[in-house]
């Protein structure tokens, strides 16, 4: 008995130290659209803390918030990576310009997910919305309650916000979080190292109707 007495101690320390932390993990749908037109989206993956990855290409998109998918659980953002073309805003005349990215997400990008989360008085929603945007080489990934001013009660709890991080959407509709903005690479043409998937769809999408 008391050879036991002395290994539980060491025994539970074990445990606590082999046990990982639960990630912080929100119910989302995935949005992927843009603010200045149409632009086709072959490949736009996110890869979370956890290591898993979301996929938030959609093909052709216009508009905000853009193409919707039915999402899932995903934890905060720390890796984006994806190819996209802006397409000519005249009717059925191709694409004008080339993009692609691979960087890090910052690592505040939890922390302003809590925020969100927690960010109002009466609103009771379990669920949001991940929502990635592109412009140009311009990409930005937004975090959101979807709270309407013009539909809900969307008042803030006083001190929700230490940091400023809540902004209004390109609407200035709802509230968001900005968890990347950042710029890709441009080409006047495909990137050579594009995948065939990725070739494919952008030659597609410059084919006149």
């Amino acid at each position: 008995m008391t050879k036991w007495k002395a290994f539980l101690p060491l025994l539970f320390s074990v445990v606590v130290l082999g046990c990982k932390p639960e990630p912080y993990t929100v119910e989302a749908g995935f949005t992927n659209g843009s603010t200045t037109g149409r632009h086709i989206v072959s490949k736009m993956t996110i890869t979370t803390l956890s290591g898993g990855r979301a996929n938030f290409a959609m093909g052709s998109v216009s508009g905000y918030p853009g193409a919707h998918s039915g999402g899932g659980k995903i934890d905060a953002p720390a890796y984006i990576e994806g190819e996209w073309a802006k397409g000519n805003p005249e009717p059925s005349s191709g694409l004008i310009s080339y993009h692609r990215i691979s960087a890090p997400i910052p690592d505040n990008a939890e922390a302003k997910m809590k925020t969100m989360d927690n960010y109002y008085q009466n609103l009771d929603r379990d669920y949001g919305s991940m929502q990635v945007i592109v412009d140009g080489p311009r990409v930005r990934v937004f975090y959101t309650k979807d709270c309407s001013i013009t539909l809900d009660n969307c008042t803030p709890k006083v001190g929700a916000d230490p940091n400023g991080w809540v902004v209004k959407d390109p609407k200035g509709v709802r509230d968001v979080v900005v968890l990347f903005d950042g710029k890709g690479e441009s080409s006047p043409t495909p990137f050579p190292s594009a995948s065939a998937t990725t070739s494919e769809h952008l030659q597609k999408a410059n084919s006149p109707e």
